[in-house]
């Protein structure tokens, strides 16, 4: 099976411009963990739950620290993102994005055709995709 057939090619995309506090809007919204990270059309880097949580897991969520909290979250997508992206294109076959997602720890790959993101694959499209064999045999 390839990448083509169960990537999404609806890829919600972050700046390095953007600001935490949007990004985790975003996820928090479209109900996703992670996202590439595009300028000027090329995929520069990638963020992720993983990327941002470090930022707040020392707070007291309380009133005494929500300066510092509306601090952080002006950070920029920038300072936080991954930049060594692994990504694939879309004639990969599927298996060998399992092993590079199991291989990594990372639970998304971009995917790209010549410079242009064309969409992602992530775990769960994998998982969806064996269920989908398995019910079929």
């Amino acid at each position: 099976m390839k990448v083509s057939e169960i990537m999404n090619p609806e890829v919600l995309s972050v700046a390095p411009q953007d600001r935490v506090c949007d990004v985790i809007d975003l996820f928090l919204e479209k109900n996703i963990t992670g996202a590439p990270v595009v300028d000027q059309g090329k995929v520069t880097g990638i963020i992720s739950r993983k990327d941002i949580l470090p930022l707040i897991a020392t707070f007291d969520l309380d009133c005494s620290s929500l300066e510092q909290i509306r601090r952080t979250c002006s950070h920029y997508v920038t300072d936080h993102m991954q930049t060594n992206v692994i990504t694939v294109t879309p004639v990969e076959d599927v298996e060998k994005c399992a092993l590079i997602m199991t291989d990594n720890h990372i639970n998304r790959l971009p995917v790209i055709e010549g410079d242009t993101l064309v969409g992602i694959i992530t775990r769960g499209d994998i998982l969806k995709a064996l269920a989908l064999c398995c019910r079929c045999n």
